[in-house]
């Protein structure tokens, strides 16, 4: 399974249309405006393959208006935050 991170540039102005336009691929499981270099982050998960991911960023993401740049952070391992470790009692 493959796991991403896309870091996306925008016109200035268009992030919230543009977020709305993400989060309608079915593939985005989240999208976050930034402040930054760059303008939205977005996640995929559980990709079958790489070339899906391909797919995604250029037949649906870069074929948004407004969307100037992108960058995808192929994820390589992944730390879940569990804090049952911590004690809440005190």
């Amino acid at each position: 399974m493959v796991d991403a991170v896309i870091l996306i540039n925008v016109i200035p102005g268009e992030e919230q249309r543009i977020k709305q336009e993400l989060l309608k691929i079915d593939e985005i499981k989240n999208c976050r405006i930034t402040f930054g270099e760059y303008d939205l982050v977005a996640e995929v998960n559980n990709l079958d393959k790489i070339r899906s991911l391909g797919s995604i960023m250029t037949r649906k993401i870069r074929q948004i208006p407004g969307v100037t740049k992108s960058v995808t952070l192929i994820i390589s391992e992944s730390l879940e935050n569990d804090n049952s470790h911590i004690n809440t009692t005190n």
